[in-house]
């Protein structure tokens, strides 16, 4: 009976053990699919990224008698010595009695060639009928085998990480050729060469006025072409005021930060046939204006502050207000006038402007933000008329005022004089004063009195004046 047992007990282990192997296989063989399908992945990604590496750029034709030599220029990180391509020619229209078929020509490297990137193929005109005036479309087949230092030093560029550099270019040894294909705009002429629009360029501003340190960008109106890839663009002039320029069609742009004045000269080449058109424009950099200079330096608690930023020739939508300091929270206000509640604090304030979210130097202003001062009567009357002497006194804060005139000595009769005058955070009074009789028939005659504002604060005056008997 321990015998069965025994032999039982054997057959569970053995069973067991059999079963973690298989587990184990089956594992393995999990990891080994992971890894092919991280690898194929990792593969097509590495095609995909190469592939893209190498542009056919465009197709220009040159007649000569007897001959059509057809330019095509590539682009990219590929080996010239692998250069593998065809040109073909489709006619266009073609009446079926003519019996025109697909024209294939290849393309072999360019001589005097210092870039390597033009190839050319050699066309006999006797290969058409000249007199059908059938005009042909053109194409190009193109296999090229990736460089590996110049496929590196494009993937540097793209990628900060050295790990992600590193994999695909382990992976360039299974991408193999690279194979282009691309139709070209322009039609070829056998009889007269490539059909083409004119090619023109025009800026859309002639004369660009900046403020110092802003950025600046002029569109450039491209005509003439439809693949970018047939336009090359450069500043042949003024390009160190020049911070990017953006070759595209039929709209190029142009752009940089307002550093100094200067000419800027453009220089197009539409590729395929190598015409050369010519553009300028000025730019012209000036120190930030006001449109009205802020003056009030002071604001008083308990009064709201209106602060004007806007600049010449500067948009509002383009301007924001960045508001900060001691006496309020800080924060940008979009547009050219930041308002701000009543003032609760005492402390500073900074208005700086900015233009596209940048700072404008010099365009800063600051106030002191105060509690408002006593009442300020002022030392002498600004008018006499007899025994009546007129005075000026000045509250401050906009909702503060004068509460009551308080008459001391010397004084018969007192009225204010009209309504005050509202200068910003201030207000003027005149208030008229009666000199009172003297006793003893004296020539002169002290008034005294105290003048009291909405914050309780109080100013007293005292002063001897000739009484006109």
């Amino acid at each position: 009976m321990a015998k069965k047992k025994f032999q039982a007990r054997v057959e569970v282990y053995f069973i067991i053990y059999i079963a973690t192997i298989v587990s184990f296989f089956a594992i393995e063989g999990e990891v080994k699919h992971f890894k092919d399908n991280q690898k194929k992945i990792l593969l097509e990604v590495s095609k995909d990224k190469i592939q893209n590496l190498v542009t056919i750029r465009n197709a220009m034709d040159i007649h000569s008698k007897d001959t059509i030599n057809l330019k095509v220029s590539l682009d990219g990180a590929f080996s010239k010595d692998s250069f593998e391509g065809t040109v073909h020619l489709n006619p266009i229209d073609a009446p079926e009695a003519l019996d025109l078929k697909e024209l294939v020509y290849n393309l072999a490297p360019k001589n005097q060639d210092p870039d390597n990137k033009t190839f050319i193929a050699i066309i006999p005109k006797s290969d058409f009928n000249l007199k059908s005036e059938i005009l042909y479309r053109m194409s190009a087949d193109i296999h090229v085998m990736p460089d590996e230092q110049l496929v590196q030093a494009e993937l540097e560029k793209s990628y900060s990480d050295k790990m992600i550099v590193h994999k695909i270019m382990d992976a360039m040894t299974d991408v193999g050729e690279i194979s282009l294909e691309k139709q070209f705009q322009n039609t070829l002429d056998p009889a007269g060469g490539a059909i083409q629009a004119p090619f023109t360029i025009t800026v859309d501003r002639p004369k660009v006025s900046i403020v110092e340190g802003l950025p600046w960008e002029v569109r450039v109106i491209i005509g003439g072409i439809v693949d970018a890839d047939d336009l090359e663009l450069i500043a042949t002039r003024g390009a160190n005021l020049v911070g990017k320029l953006e070759s595209r069609t039929p709209v190029s742009v142009v752009s940089g930060r307002g550093r100094k004045d200067g000419r800027i000269t453009l220089k197009a080449t539409r590729l395929s046939d190598e015409e050369i058109a010519l553009v300028e424009f000025q730019l012209q950099v000036r120190p930030p204006l006001w449109q009205k200079a802020p003056s009030i330096t002071e604001a008083y608690v308990g009064d709201s502050f209106i602060f004007e930023g806007a600049l010449r020739d500067i948009p509002s939508s383009e301007t924001s207000i960045r508001v900060g300091g001691t006496a309020v929270r800080g924060g940008i206000v979009p547009g050219t006038t930041a308002q701000l509640p009543d003032l609760s604090e005492e402390g500073d304030i900074t208005f700086q402007v900015l233009v596209d979210g940048r700072e404008v130097n010099g365009m800063k202003h600051s106030i002191r933000v105060v509690k408002p001062p006593a009442p300020k009567v002022s030392i002498n009357p600004v008018g006499r008329d007899g025994n009546y002497l007129t005075f000026e006194i000045t509250t401050y804060g906009k909702n503060n005022s004068i509460r009551r005139f308080r008459k001391k000595g010397g004084i018969g009769s007192n009225r204010q004089m009209g309504e005050a005058q509202v200068l910003g955070s201030r207000k003027i009074y005149r208030w008229e004063v009666e000199l009172e009789e003297p006793f003893d028939n004296l020539e002169s005659q002290e008034i005294k009195f105290s003048v009291d504002d909405q914050n309780k604060s109080a100013t007293s005056y005292r002063k001897i004046f000739i009484y006109n008997y």
